[in-house]
């Protein structure tokens, strides 16, 4: 009986797994494709999330009056985005305002400094002062900006900072909205900051998002070019910050 009940059980012939093998494969190049797909929107949208927390922050700290002005700066290199965040205490502040020969009084473009080393607290304060644990310097390796890689300012008085091969530019705040400043491409018409920044996904080395900043420093224009995953993080000088998401169905920027 037993060797009966062995003799009927049967396994796949070569034909029929040879079947199996080919819907598998159908299946796996149907959903490889869109796996790869979601998963680079997902890093993408886990890097501006991550930028636009770092904004938030940063601007928070204004507002529990850990610094009366604060910066956020971005330097697109070539392989990753760099966002630091900054900041200058209500005392360094004040020693400005009312010092008339202080150049914050005399050039508005030089108030949202990238280039002295020590213009802010936390660049001058000790490694262990509670003030360096408010403010970060990370880089995002999936991501890239509209700005310029290792080329001078397009906006405003053109000015930057060289970081490696990298140009930097920079939003500054202060709280309700007294001091808002910019600096390098983000300065736009009239000495005023653009409200916003394009993030892309960094699709090789070197790699910027196709779009540049007009005219109005509100308005987003429209891309050109091969990208992929196009959005902007928005602000305001009172701390209103958004994003928004480029559909390229509609040619259309719509809020997140």
């Amino acid at each position: 009986m037993q060797a009966l009940e062995k003799n009927n059980i049967k396994g796949f012939s070569l034909f029929e797994l040879l079947v199996v093998l080919s819907i598998i494969g159908i299946i796996s190049g149907v959903a490889y494709p869109n796996f790869s797909k979601w998963n680079k929107e997902r890093k993408v949208r886990e890097d501006v999330e991550k930028i636009t927390s770092l904004i938030k922050n940063i601007h928070v700290q204004t507002e529990k009056g850990t610094f009366a002005y604060v910066q956020v700066r971005f330097t697109n290199q070539n392989d990753g985005l760099n966002v630091q965040t900054k900041g200058m205490t209500m005392s360094s502040l004040a020693g400005k305002i009312y010092d008339g020969s202080d150049i914050w009084n005399t050039d508005i473009t030089s108030r949202c400094d990238v280039l002295d080393d020590t213009y802010w607290d936390t660049d001058t304060a000790d490694a262990t002062d509670d003030i360096r644990r408010v403010v970060y310097n990370e880089t995002f390796n999936f991501v890239t900006s509209n700005l310029s890689i290792g080329g001078g300012g397009a906006g405003g008085d053109g000015t930057s900072a060289t970081v490696g091969s990298a140009t930097s530019s920079a939003v500054c705040f202060s709280r309700g909205g007294k001091f808002y400043e910019a600096n390098g491409e983000i300065l736009g018409p009239g000495n005023a900051p653009f409200g916003f920044i394009y993030l892309c996904r960094r699709i090789d080395s070197g790699h910027t998002c196709p779009v540049s900043y007009g005219g109005n420093v509100d308005i987003k224009e429209e891309p050109s070019g091969d990208f992929e995953y196009l959005s902007t993080i928005e602000w305001s000088r009172y701390g209103n910050f958004s994003r928004s998401k480029w559909d390229s169905k509609n040619d259309r920027w719509f809020e997140e």
